[in-house]
């Protein structure tokens, strides 16, 4: 073996090994993600990194990541799901999960960074997008527990990776769900490469082959992104923040980085019919039709499916009937939902209807429908009031209906008045008593006596004539009591 020991042999090797780390510093990776959190202590939170890669980049496979906590210290988090969900289409999905305790509360940012993104993407430096990295990062603010309550981001219950036909309209949702019951709302950004810094020679889609015919579009309420309509074969990425909101706070911003896939394809989206927009008594059982069809021959077999935040609840959560399956059209599901006083929220809950055809074994294109929910509490029952002299005593039925659940959430009757008689007919989707000239007169009130709620309003003007009303509130409260 002493003939390894010529120079001319030193120099071929240190070449090999030269072009292998060149290849695998440049291998192709990296398609989609984002980063999610869930609070599980008061200064400490567990934390998912979910990325779409590339199946067949064996060299560039990740079994761990590093993560950049936000406090000065980092971590590698091992991938929890194997080696990986292998999907269609050369698509492998990984979950890197870790916990972490911060050293106070206060404003953090988690962030990822990773060689590289896939080859060719159209609207990422190209020619070159193999050579940009693959950045995501995560916004969070923890809070003072005992008077705020935890907090975790929401979930994207939609994955990130899309497929389009050139010249048709293409609906993606990420249909975002937290569990907190926080607003939402989402805006369209450049992906980023590192830390402050956009990828380089971005163009957002709808520059490509740009024209009146070609327009993206994302909705800041319902998150809805609409491409009317690609005009160009390949591949795209996408980012766009979705910022949470509790009382007008932003408590967090989490960047979704997707990509889509435009196709040359002879073939229309399916349509969907379902209701948009409904609302809701707790306790009452919704129950919808929704129908698929699909323009192109009838031959064709459609999946309907829905996903979204009313089959993530623990308390009776909706089923939609068929679950899945390609079927004849027209595709016909029932959507139905038991409501609960526990599923009363501020903001409404959303359903995102997805109808899949089968034009391509892996890559039928899509339709999706949004429809947004929203659960009000019922009405107190039997309001009366009885004139009495220098007061009026109002009383309702007890029990409530919804004054006893699971977390207490019930907080009281409102009590409102406004002089002259105001008759007007409730309408569930606009609640409340706001700009019908009604002043809120008592809060909180969970006085009973005989078996009646009970409020004695001793502040009403002789010779004068009132209308009372009653609603009912719901809140969740903090360790320290503190409504949140």
């Amino acid at each position: 073996m002493e003939h390894l020991k010529h120079p001319r042999w030193r120099v071929l090797l240190s070449l090999c090994l030269c072009f292998l780390a060149y290849t695998f510093t440049f291998a192709t990776h990296n398609r989609a993600g984002e980063i999610t959190y869930e609070q599980i202590g008061d200064l400490t939170i567990r934390v998912t990194i979910t990325t779409y890669t590339k199946t067949s980049s064996f060299q560039a496979d990740r079994d761990s990541l590093e993560i950049v906590w936000g406090d000065g210290s980092r971590s590698q988090l091992l991938r929890a799901n194997g080696e990986g969900d292998i999907l269609p289409n050369d698509i492998k999905r990984n979950f890197y999960i870790g916990e972490h305790t911060y050293p106070g509360r206060g404003a953090y940012k988690l962030s990822m960074t990773d060689p590289n993104r896939i080859a060719n993407i159209i609207n990422v430096n190209y020619p070159n997008s193999i050579q940009i990295r693959f950045h995501l990062e995560t916004t969070i603010v923890l809070l003072g527990t005992q008077f705020q309550g935890y907090n975790s981001s929401a979930i994207l219950l939609q994955p990130p990776i899309d497929y389009a036909c050139v010249g048709q309209r293409f609906i993606h949702n990420p249909n975002a769900y937290d569990p907190d019951g926080d607003s939402l709302s989402y805006e369209l950004i450049v992906p980023l490469e590192s830390e402050g810094e956009e990828v380089p020679n971005y163009v957002f889609p709808d520059q490509i082959s740009a024209g009146s015919n070609n327009k993206l579009t994302l909705n800041p309420v319902t998150g809805e992104l609409i491409w009317e309509a690609p005009q160009r074969t390949g591949d795209y990425n996408i980012a766009f923040k979705i910022h949470e909101y509790r009382q007008g706070r932003l408590l967090n911003s989490i960047i979704r980085d997707m990509q889509i896939l435009v196709e040359a394809c002879k073939n229309q989206p399916p349509e969907i019919e379902a209701a948009r927009e409904i609302c809701v008594i707790a306790g009452d059982t919704l129950s919808i039709e929704v129908s698929a069809t699909d323009p192109d021959m009838p031959a064709q077999l459609l999946n309907l499916t829905a996903i979204g935040g009313p089959f993530q609840t623990t308390v009776s959560p909706a089923t939609m009937t068929p679950q899945s399956g390609y079927r004849n059209q027209p595709v016909n599901s029932l959507f139905e939902w038991q409501t609960q006083c526990e599923h009363i929220t501020f903001y409404p809950y959303s359903v995102v209807f997805k109808a899949v055809d089968d034009f391509n074994d892996t890559t039928g294109l899509a339709t999706l429908s949004t429809l947004r929910i929203k659960v009000l509490g019922p009405p107190p029952q039997n309001l009366t009031a009885i004139a009495g002299q220098d007061q009026t005593t109002i009383s309702w039925d007890k029990p409530y209906a919804c004054e006893i659940t699971e977390d207490e959430y019930f907080r009281g009757f409102v009590v409102w008045r406004k002089e002259t008689s105001s008759p007007f007919i409730a309408d569930t989707c606009t609640p409340g008593l706001e700009g019908r000239g009604y002043t809120p007169i008592a809060y909180s009130i969970k006085d009973f006596v005989d078996g009646r709620y009970r409020y004695v309003d001793t502040e009403a003007g002789e010779g004068t004539s009132y209308c009372y009303r009653v609603t009912a509130t719901f809140a969740r409260l903090s360790a320290a009591g503190q409504v949140f």
